[in-house]
């Protein structure tokens, strides 16, 4: 969390003053977004922090998780946004057999382009619409004690390259927002016997900006996860379908700082190996800037 937190303040030093303009006001749209869902606008700069809390459970194995998420954008066209994330994951995995394994270390990364297709207006769009293509890296450590490898759910990280290819819409009807998008992930075989199978990933989002300080944003997600597979065999245990409900709440204490706080829920899961997901609670401070 420390590390997250001096190379967040790294990244905030190196932006030049005059870049820390009103950036809602470039853009012509006052609408406070999460990471990854803001309208296209050329020199964009966007540096956030963001920190979870969640649970999983497959038979009598239980995972609790803590992560902290450093993610940093810049748009170098209004039609372009590249990204990337840094994740720091504290795990805590109790196994059938009683044993436990505390884990800490960086995730698997992520690097992300994110291109602009389609807009009704060059300023201050109603709609956008494009794809998206990126990488998931194994820039995760391996955990081992005197008898070797930790199992694979302790591990901070899948080990695996994994392509992601996906499309977002965004509506912009101040005070209304919509977006829609949805992500495929494509792992390639890894450095461990266990192999993370393909996955979908939807989010369907609406949200009403109450003034310019507080915006209140709801979100339906799912995501279908495909067998894994341990040593080339698939596992027919991982396949797994979960429905969440995110409410959040965004406020902008000041101009060009968005402070995000939310829950998600999981309504509805469907998993032959009786894989049952928890609440994640999550937080996270986003920083604007543009030329």
């Amino acid at each position: 969390m420390r590390a997250s937190l001096a190379a967040l303040t790294l990244a905030l030093a190196f932006v030049p003053a005059r870049a820390l303009a009103c950036v809602t006001c470039g853009a012509g749209d006052p609408t406070l977004t999460v990471m990854g869902a803001e309208p296209p606008l050329a020199g964009r700069v966007r540096a956030s922090l963001g920190v979870a809390t969640l649970w999983d459970r497959v038979g009598e194995t239980r995972l609790v998780e803590g992560r902290a998420d450093l993610s940093i954008s810049y748009a170098p066209a209004d039609w372009v946004t590249l990204s990337a994330t840094l994740p720091l994951l504290l795990r805590d995995l109790r196994d059938a057999q009683r044993a436990r394994y505390t884990t800490l270390g960086p995730g698997d990364g992520e690097v992300r382009a994110r291109f602009l297709w389609l807009r009704d207006r060059a300023f201050a769009p109603s709609h956008v619409f494009g794809p998206s293509v990126g990488l998931r890296v194994p820039t995760s450590l391996d955990h081992a004690d005197a008898r070797g490898l930790l199992p694979v759910d302790a591990q901070s990280g899948a080990g695996a390259l994994a392509p992601l290819l996906g499309l977002q819409y965004g509506h912009f009807a101040d005070p209304w927002v919509l977006f829609a998008s949805a992500t495929v992930s494509l792992p390639f075989a890894g450095r461990y016997a266990d192999t993370p199978g393909p996955s979908l990933s939807t989010t369907v989002a609406g949200q009403h900006r109450f003034d310019r300080a507080f915006t209140l944003r709801a979100a339906i997600d799912t995501r279908l996860d495909a067998p894994a597979t341990i040593g080339g065999v698939r596992d027919p245990r991982s396949d797994h379908f979960a429905v969440f409900l995110s409410p959040e709440l965004l406020w902008a204490p000041t101009t060009d700082w968005t402070v995000q706080l939310g829950v998600r829920v999981p309504v509805a899961q469907i998993s032959d190996g009786g894989r049952e997901e928890g609440w994640t609670i999550r937080a996270a401070l986003t920083m604007d800037a543009a030329p």
